[in-house]
């Protein structure tokens, strides 16, 4: 019925286009498309809370990788919800990995939290990982190595550039002795899909059991869309979009799910 009444022609007037274009962008705001920047208000707390704490209460010596640490913000806040975990935190700036081990240090978490300064794509190599400022102010949040452009809401310029080693996930692992990882948060604008990729192996064995993964406007410098997502999870997982306070499942993939505004999304290994 709703269908049928938004398919007619009369719908579709010049007159009612304001209108479409502000409930448009009310709706996308409403289910949280672009609002997964803050871990405080994004849903990804909601998450450590309700999902990943319990799964991790569960499992043997849980294993944590937090690519795209940061200065540790996000790894101190998994220690808070599971303490017996070991956490690896990864972070391929230099300047930023300074002070991600000071923060672990003065925050007394070096018993569970590993910082580890390195990156991770599609394959071992040595790449440019660019630093911005955002309307005049120095971003390392932004810090990408597929290189961000200025837009209409965001005026952002490359502030320097730093030669970093990357490696893959699967090699990563290998060489660390490492068989399973519980939980893997990615954040690493818009270079999330060659992570995963450099996890072919982990993936494939069932190693991996819950993955985060942020999407939006990072993917559009990178050429990434969330059809690569779902095409390379969605066999073996169940995904979701985060909200503040639950997740949303996604039962198929449509084009229109191809909105490229900060949003974190949630993948849980199916049962076999």
């Amino acid at each position: 019925m709703l269908k049928r009444l938004l398919f007619r022609q009369g719908t579709k007037h010049p007159a009612l286009q304001r209108l479409w274009s502000q409930l448009h962008t009310l709706t996308i705001f409403g289910m949280n498309y672009g609002g997964g920047g803050l871990i405080e208000t994004s849903g990804e707390t909601w998450v450590l809370s309700e999902v990943i704490r319990p799964a991790l209460e569960n499992a043997n010596a849980p294993v944590v990788f937090d690519v795209g640490a940061n200065v540790g913000d996000y790894a101190l806040l998994v220690r808070r919800f599971a303490p017996a975990a070991q956490i690896y935190a990864f972070e391929p700036s230099g300047r930023t990995f300074e002070q991600l081990v000071k923060n672990v240090a003065e925050a007394g978490a070096g018993d569970s939290i590993k910082p580890v300064n390195v990156g991770f794509s599609d394959e071992e190599k040595a790449i440019e990982l660019y630093s911005y400022t955002a309307d005049g102010h120095e971003a390392s949040l932004l810090s990408s190595i597929d290189l961000r452009l200025p837009t209409q809401v965001v005026d952002v310029k490359v502030e320097s550039a730093e030669q970093i080693r990357v490696q893959t996930i699967d090699g990563f692992c290998a060489a660390e002795g490492i068989e399973r990882i519980d939980f893997l948060k990615l954040d690493i604008e818009g270079h999330e899909m060659a992570a995963l990729r450099g996890a072919s192996r982990m993936l494939a064995e069932g190693s991996i059991s819950i993955i985060q993964f942020e999407f939006g406007p990072a993917n559009i410098y990178s050429r990434t869309y969330f059809y690569d997502f779902w095409s390379l999870l969605a066999e073996r997982y169940d995904i979701c979009r985060i909200i503040p306070k639950g997740i949303v499942p996604l039962s198929f993939y449509g084009e229109h799910q191809e909105i490229f505004l900060t949003t974190n999304y949630l993948a849980t290994r199916k049962r076999s």
